[in-house]
């Protein structure tokens, strides 16, 4: 089973309902023509252990090594059509310079890498120049901090705006406020004016906050983001105001899940098995958003996990393609499924999984249309 398939367990407790019908739900069908891109595995060599890319750090791809190390990162760098790896960096643990659970990030204005761990109170933040690149591999040369003023705040999925604030998910755990400002300078946290989406059983807001969870995405130059929903599709494209305000720039797909109560201790809430699940793979550059995406429903996958069968082949093999403004502009159509996926020069480069052998892989599509089979 692949690495960066969802938990069976949240996959377990999920259902949709049929509530306001989007626009743009024509766009995501698994049936749906576009340009075939085809696979160009990239050789990693012998110390490749499965990781995924998460970063594009100026000429270096970040990769995720989810327990695979002593390290959480690791740092790989294009030599010709290869990947060689350069090192590892950040220690798992709670000591300084260290973290359980962290999201990393490039700031390309300051060359700077910075860690954030914000999950269960961890509250760390590092931040390292990459001038030179070597400082990395050198904790001597990192800042580190301890963010005591995060306090209860019920933070995720940091998006970074610039070298020390970032924009995340949720803010108080009794608080509906879907979006928040962590200022790492300033030392504070700034919930921001725009609310969960409206659902029908008046969910707490620490549900709420977990029905929401998703991710986002930020233009690498300017103030524009997206975001999407984890386990169900919901998207949309937004800026920032002034006065802690969100503009809404279009809604990609805006169809409300409909959730129905249970009576299973700790879980208040299931969608029901048509919903088709979330898009879980998602990459950004200059010009354009990719957002890969299956129509499998949670029926299926509870029917394949209940028969133990493998979920890689649900993972998405379509990847639509909208500008910033929210227009659709193009479908690729891959002929193996894709998983964590960054934007390297004019190619993506993918997390996949071989489905003849199950072997963890890194491959590459064409994304110049020039080079695109249509």
């Amino acid at each position: 089973m692949s690495r960066f398939c969802f938990s069976l367990l949240s996959l377990l407790l999920v259902g949709c309902g049929r509530q306001a019908v989007s626009l743009s739900a024509g766009q995501f069908d698994a049936a749906a023509p576009g340009d075939s891109l085809y696979a160009v595995r990239i050789p990693v060599g012998t110390e490749y252990m499965g990781e995924y890319p998460v970063q594009v750090a100026g000429d270096r791809i970040v990769m995720h090594n989810l327990g695979v190390s002593e390290k959480k990162f690791s740092v790989y760098r294009f030599s010709g059509d290869s990947l060689k790896k350069e090192g590892e960096f950040l220690g798992y643990g709670r000591g300084p310079y260290e973290m359980m659970i962290a999201r990393v990030a490039f700031d390309p204005d300051t060359r700077s890498l910075t860690m954030l761990a914000d999950y269960n109170r961890e509250n760390r933040f590092c931040r390292v120049s990459l001038d030179p690149p070597e400082n990395l591999y050198d904790v001597s040369t990192w800042e580190y901090r301890q963010l005591s003023f995060i306090g209860d705040c019920s933070l995720g999925e940091p998006c970074l705006i610039d070298r020390s604030s970032y924009l995340t998910m949720g803010h108080h755990t009794d608080s509906l406020n879907m979006f928040s400002l962590l200022d790492i300078d300033g030392g504070r946290v700034v919930p921001l004016d725009f609310s969960y989406p409206a659902l029908p059983l008046g969910l707490s807001p620490m549900v709420q906050e977990v029905v929401w969870t998703g991710r986002i995405r930020k233009h690498p130059r300017k103030n524009r983001f997206v975001y999407n929903a984890q386990d169900f599709k919901y998207l949309f494209i937004f800026e920032l105001e002034e006065g802690n305000h969100i503009r809404i720039i279009r809604y990609l797909y805006d169809k409300l899940p409909q959730v129905h109560a249970t009576r299973e201790q700790g879980h208040p809430y299931a969608f029901d098995d048509a919903c088709e699940d979330g898009c879980n793979s998602i990459a950004v550059d200059d010009d354009h958003i990719y957002i890969g995406y299956s129509q499998t429903t949670y029926g299926q996958i509870r029917d394949a996990a209940r028969a133990r069968k493998s979920l890689s082949t649900f993972d998405p093999r379509r990847i639509n393609v909208y500008d910033w403004d929210g227009n659709f502009i193009r479908r690729l159509v891959l002929d193996m499924p894709v998983g964590p996926m960054v934007v390297v020069g004019d190619r993506l480069v993918a997390a996949s999984v071989n489905p003849e052998t199950a072997e963890e892989i890194i491959v590459s599509y064409p994304l110049h249309l020039s080079l695109i089979h249509i």
